[in-house]
């Protein structure tokens, strides 16, 4: 890891202990050595994984560590190669993370980086977000999106996915989606508020980034 990178992440309030740091250079290498068969990633970022993979998957876990107690269950509605769910899930070992992404071919590598880093809080499924029945009705205590588009058009069913109580963090470039008259409606139908934000930007950006976070009403 880069010094630039983890001056960053302490700058957050995430200092990494060695092992995750270990499991993250595994994800790292696994993510390169098979990009070019995969597709996981655009080959132009190979270069700066890094800072714009992740570390911007890792902005979440300072948010996770205040809003999560030990045990909790959340899940990433389109983890695409495992992001941000893989490096999350080595850098918060007391949380539990699933990992849903409709593409088959990168569910199988989430599996098997997975396996390679040796996580035991990280599982990946193939499922389509709002059409797999059961398995999404309240049964999370955190839903993750970081690259699935426009929040009115997902919001709905990350709300529909979480406990009562629970939040929804969403990674946007701005804040306009989540003043919509959809976003607003679908707020107000699942009882759910923006409870905060949390402004970052990358090394070697000077562009700022947001995670918001969406509170499900608790009664």
């Amino acid at each position: 890891m880069e010094k630039e990178i983890k001056e960053r992440l302490e700058l957050w309030g995430l200092r990494l202990q060695p092992d995750a740091l270990e499991k993250l250079e595994t994800l790292a290498a696994e993510i390169k050595k098979k990009n070019a068969m995969l597709n996981l990633i655009s080959k132009n970022d190979e270069p700066c994984l890094w800072s714009r993979h992740l570390a911007d998957s890792l902005a979440a876990a300072p948010l996770l560590l205040k809003l999560t107690a030990p045990g909790a269950l959340a899940a990433d509605a389109g983890c695409g190669p495992g992001l941000p769910g893989l490096p999350l899930a080595a850098a918060l070992p007391s949380v539990n993370f699933e990992l849903w992404d409709s593409n088959r071919k990168r569910v199988e590598f989430a599996l098997w980086a997975a396996g390679e880093m040796k996580l035991k809080n990280a599982a990946a499924h193939h499922r389509r977000i709002g059409q797999s029945g059961a398995f999404e009705l309240a049964r999370y205590d955190v839903v993750l999106e970081r690259a699935m588009g426009k929040l009115e058009n997902i919001l709905p069913q990350c709300l529909n996915m979480l406990k009562s109580g629970g939040v929804f963090l969403a990674w946007q470039s701005g804040r306009e989606d989540a003043a919509a008259p959809s976003s607003l409606k679908a707020l107000k139908k699942k009882g759910a508020k923006l409870e905060a934000e949390f402004a970052y930007t990358l090394p070697g950006e000077t562009r700022e980034r947001l995670i918001l976070v969406f509170r499900k009403d608790g009664k």
